[in-house]
């Protein structure tokens, strides 16, 4: 039987009204429409991810089902998907971008200060004129000794004292660590009724106050602190006190609080290191409970390693594990050396300059980690001395693990900070074992001028080398490891590596600056690889995360924002996981509906003043 064209289109026809009757009369539990469509955008996906300045596919709207993309297309194509319930934001030509990764800073941390009690001490023992370290070594022991009747018995007391004084070139960590000018026995001797910590990066403690802090660890552990003297090494052990000091229910509502701060500046995702076993309680509450603001990738440090060697973290590579708010990164040793200029370098330099050099002791925890076939990461590492003997004990327990060259690439492991390292004969190394290297902005103002004072100009290329680590074959990823983020935004960091500017307006190692594309690709498509979760984040794709932030001016608009400027770049919007953590007023009026989220107010000011200061 022959069928005609009318026939066909009758039965086309009722098949089409059948179906459309049948989805009339679906459970509706059967139909989900687009929960979010962002119409009318410059969608810039960053899914092109090689090294190069193409920023991949551009979209004028998207679809967002369940936390992820479910379209991406022009308007025309993905408005008719929206159902009743969809909420339809029209940005009106607005530049989207994928949400910023930050791959270490310490939020968890600065929730302490930012949202709790005062993190400063309870006392201040102040430089005058004339002192050295000896006379402010006294004026510790009398303070110290002249506050027992103030305290009770078993309270803490915090006292501040001088990084750098005057006087002399000594900084007060080679006073102790070197000199052991002040030890606990010092402090014991006038008052062992309080628990004393003599505050800074390098401290001291009196027993009582060691005591208590060794029993986080067993009782005869003190990372980062000497039990001889009660000195410590690190600001680490500071944190650990002050975390452990804080009730866990007050801990889950301060971090809360400070990561949602965090999404109004455009970060979707940052990574850390979790050193205190509270913080970790609350971490993990919160994710359990729903309520993780903003993504999470955490690195155990070496604290846990030292007093819990045989947990299953550090027996099989559990790399990647977790939810989709709060998984493990990596295991960590905190720091392989100090903050500047406390770090190890090969540089000859004055000997008041090398006396001042640390090399940590728990380096050597790098080759049990990758002999253990563990990945490392999410680790401080400061100077190209450091970065060597890091390197070698990668090499090392991967010979013991028996890993090819393949198999160790694949692990992925990543140093962080990039303050004076790599030197340019490392970077084959590096890319040679496939190190990830997070450089921070910040270390190029931060440090580069006393880099260049202490050392010499030339030294200046290894402050956050970025373009050799890239061009060497280096992935190199975004991190801030501040919280001045808060005053300056996160643009002005990304800025940071397009600009090299000093605050005297001095460009530090022109022949390091980057292009503007890949500076972003350091935050997004890169920095992904670095938090294992490549397949969901850093790119706006089908099937990833809903993780995107609207600017309120074109970032690769280089009329409407010239490079010094990009640092006037700020998220009207940021969504994660398809939920609206920030949205600033004006767009919230335009859009018709709430603002929401925690308003970064000295952002906008700096950035009015910057505007102003411009025209």
């Amino acid at each position: 039987m022959k069928i005609t064209g009318n026939i066909i289109q009758v039965l086309v026809g009722g098949l089409v009204f059948v179906q459309l009757s049948m989805a009339q009369q679906a459970d509706p539990r059967l139909l989900h429409y687009p929960d979010m469509i962002i119409l009318n955008g410059n969608i810039i996906s960053m899914d092109d991810a090689g090294v190069n300045e193409n920023v991949g596919s551009t979209y004028q709207a998207m679809a967002v089902r369940d936390g992820r993309i479910f379209e991406l297309g022009s308007t025309d194509n993905i408005m008719p998907l929206a159902g009743p319930d969809t909420t339809v934001f029209d940005i009106n030509g607005r530049t989207v971008l994928p949400g910023i990764i930050d791959t270490h800073s310490h939020p968890h941390e600065y929730a302490e200060e930012h949202w709790g009690p005062p993190v400063k001490g309870d006392y201040a023992v102040e430089e005058e004129p004339g002192d050295g370290w000896p006379e402010l070594v006294q004026k510790v022991v009398d303070l110290v000794g002249s506050i027992k009747d103030n305290h009770e018995p078993g309270e803490w007391v915090f006292i501040d004292w001088p990084r750098r004084i005057q006087s002399t070139d000594m900084m007060a960590d080679t006073a102790l660590r070197v000199h052991r000018m002040l030890t606990r026995q010092m402090l014991d001797e006038v008052n062992t009724e309080q628990n004393i910590v003599l505050l800074g990066n390098r401290g001291v403690v009196n027993t009582p106050a060691m005591n208590i802090y060794g029993s986080y660890f067993g009782g005869d552990e003190y990372p980062d602190m000497s039990g001889e003297d009660g000195i410590y090494l690190s600001g680490s052990v500071v944190r650990v006190l002050r975390g452990e000091l804080t009730p866990i229910p007050k801990f889950k509502a301060m971090m809360e609080q400070e990561f949602r701060e965090w999404t109004a500046y455009g970060i979707t995702t940052f990574g850390s290191r979790i050193g205190m076993y509270n913080q970790t309680t609350a971490i993990k509450a919160l994710d359990r409970e729903g309520r993780m603001p903003i993504r999470y990738a955490y690195a155990l440090d070496s604290y846990w390693f030292r007093v819990m060697p045989d947990m299953p973290e550090f027996r099989t590579d559990l790399s990647g594990t977790g939810s989709d708010w709060l998984w493990l990164n990596s295991i960590s040793i905190s720091s392989g050396d100090g903050a500047y200029p406390l770090l190890a370098t090969s540089i000859e330099a004055r000997p008041e300059i090398k006396e001042r050099e640390v090399l940590r002791d728990r380096v050597q925890y790098i080759r049990d980690f990758t002999a253990r076939g563990l990945r490392w990461a999410n680790t401080h590492i400061a100077g190209d001395r450091t970065l060597d003997v890091a390197l070698d004990m990668i090499e090392q327990g991967s010979a013991d693990a028996g890993l090819s060259e393949e198999e160790i690439r694949a692990k992925r492991h990543g140093s962080d900070h990039c303050r004076v390292n790599p030197r340019p004969d490392q970077i084959p190394r590096l890319r040679k074992l496939g190190i990830i290297m997070s450089c921070a902005p910040k270390y190029i103002t931060g440090d580069g001028p006393d880099v260049a004072a202490d050392y010499g100009e030339e030294y200046l290329s290894w402050v956050v080398p970025m373009r050799s680590i890239i061009e060497g074959g280096v992935k190199a990823v975004f991190e801030i490891d501040t919280h001045a983020v808060a005053g300056e935004g996160v643009f002005f960091h990304i800025g940071q590596y397009v600009n090299r500017m000093g605050k005297d307006g001095k460009v530090l190692a022109e022949d390091q600056k980057i292009n503007r594309t890949w500076a972003l690709k350091t935050a997004t498509s890169w920095a992904s690889y670095y938090v294992l979760k490549e397949n969901d984040l850093g790119t706006l794709e089908k099937g990833k995360f809903a993780d995107f932030i609207v600017l309120n001016k074109d970032y690769f608009d280089e009329n409407e924002v010239p490079d010094p400027m990009i640092k006037t770049v700020r998220p009207l919007l940021t969504v994660i996981g398809g939920h609206i953590r920030y949205l600033d007023p004006g767009l919230a009026t335009e859009l018709n509906t709430e603002p929401a989220g925690i308003q970064p107010e000295q952002v906008i000011r700096s950035i009015h003043q910057w505007e102003s200061e411009a025209i």
